[in-house]
C-alpha cells in the first residue's frame, strides 16, 4: 500500500497496521485461522466530482484492523487488482466473542474532505456462503452486495479462511467457523421489528408504454447487512402493505439507522429508485412508535411529471433480549 494513512474528512487515523501479512513466514501460535478478504470492484457509484466521476476508494475493518484500497481517479466502476485489494485479519479464539462485523466504507478522495460513497456491514454468521469456507475454494464465488447509506452503487467482494502463515496445526475451517458464530450468538441483544404501513402521493412517472403513470413499488428495509423487502405492489401511487419485518440485532447493529427505501420495480432493467428514509433504532422502550417521513431525496430528471412529496408511514419497536420469549429462533 502505497499510502500509511487514511485520511478520512478531516480526521487522520494513524498508520495502518497490518493484520497478518500475507507474505509472512513467522507462525503466530496465537492465531487460529486467518480471514481473507478482497474488494474486486465497485458498480455504479455516485458522481462527487464537478467532472461527474469520482476517485473512490475502499476500506476495509474488523475489530481494529484498518486496511484500503489503492484510489481509482476519474471512476464509477472501478476495479481492483488483487495485490493491493486482498487483505488479511488473524482471527485469534480466545477473542471471539469480541468479534465484530466486518465493515466496508466506500470514499471519494478529495483534498479537504473526503466523500462518503456508501457502505456495507457483514456480520460473522454472514461471512461465508453455503459450504465454501476457504477463499480459494473454487466454489467460493464473489458476493455481490448494495451498498447502504447511498441511493446508489453496488460492491463484489470476496471473504474465505486460510491458514496462519507457517502454521503446523490446520483446524477444519467448518468447524472453526461454527465455533465462533457460537461464540458470538449471546452478542445478538434484541429483536427490531418494522411494519411498513403505506406511502402516500409517489410519483407520476410514465410506464414504458409512456401512455399512463405508473408505479409498481415496494421497500427495501436494511439494518447493517440484513436486508428485508415487502411484496410489490402493482400499478399503484398509494400503496398500502401492513407488512412486518423482524431483524434479530447485536450490540453494534443499535448504533446503525434502520434505512427504508422504495423502488419502483421492473421487470425489463433494474428497479428504480424512489427514495429513502433513515432512522434511529428506538432503543428507549419496547411499545411499538408510529412514524411518518417525506422520503428523499427523490430525483428522476427524466421523468418530467416526477415532482411529488411521498410520505411513508410506518411502525418501529426494538424488544430486549432479556424480555421472555422475544428470541425464539
Amino acid at each position: 500500500m502505497s499510502d500509511n494513512r487514511l485520511s478520512i474528512g478531516r480526521l487522520h487515523i494513524p498508520p495502518l497496521r497490518r493484520g497478518t501479512s500475507r507474505n509472512s513466514s513467522s507462525p503466530n501460535p496465537d492465531v487460529t485461522v486467518v480471514l481473507r478478504v478482497q474488494v474486486l470492484s465497485c458498480n455504479d457509484l455516485e458522481a462527487k466530482d464537478s467532472n461527474g466521476k469520482s476517485d473512490p476508494f475502499v476500506v476495509v475493518s474488523l475489530s481494529g484492523e484498518r486496511f484500503k484500497t489503492r484510489v481509482c481517479k476519474r471512476n464509477l466502476n472501478p476495479e481492483y487488482e488483487p495485490e493491493s485489494a486482498t487483505f488479511d485479519f488473524p482471527i485469534y479464539m480466545s477473542l471471539a466473542h469480541r468479534l465484530g462485523t466486518l465493515k466496508f466504507v466506500v470514499w471519494d478522495e478529495d483534498r479537504i474532505k473526503n466523500d462518503h460513497l456508501g457502505e456495507y456491514s457483514l456480520p460473522i454468521d454472514q461471512w461465508i456462503k453455503g459450504n465454501a469456507f476457504a477463499f480459494d475454494d473454487p466454489n467460493n464465488e464473489p458476493i455481490l452486495v448494495r451498498l447502504g447509506s447511498s441511493p446508489r452503487g453496488t460492491m463484489f467482494i470476496k471473504v474465505g479462511f486460510v491458514h496462519p502463515p507457517g502454521s503446523t496445526s490446520q483446524p477444519d475451517f467448518g468447524i472453526t467457523y461454527e465455533t465462533l458464530i457460537a461464540n458470538n450468538d449471546h452478542l445478538k441483544v434484541g429483536l427490531v421489528t418494522v411494519e411498513i404501513c403505506g406511502i402516500k402521493d409517489l410519483p407520476k412517472w410514465r410506464n414504458m408504454t409512456r401512455t399512463s403513470f405508473d408505479m409498481d413499488p415496494f421497500v427495501e428495509v436494511s439494518i447493517g447487512a440484513q436486508v428485508k423487502r415487502t411484496s410489490v405492489k402493482q400499478h399503484t401511487l398509494n400503496p398500502d402493505w401492513e407488512e412486518r419485518l423482524t431483524f434479530h440485532v447485536r450490540q453494534h447493529d443499535l448504533s446503525l439507522p434502520i434505512r427504508l427505501a422504495v423502488f419502483d420495480q421492473d421487470r425489463f432493467t433494474s428497479n428504480d429508485y424512489v427514495g429513502e428514509v433513515e432512522i434511529i433504532i428506538p432503543v428507549e422502550n419496547s411499545t411499538m412508535r408510529d412514524f411518518m417521513h417525506p422520503l428523499t431525496p427523490v430525483k428522476k430528471p427524466r421523468h418530467p411529471y416526477g415532482l411529488s412529496t411521498p410520505t411513508i408511514t410506518f411502525r418501529a419497536n426494538y424488544r430486549p433480549k432479556d424480555v421472555p420469549g422475544q428470541l425464539a429462533r
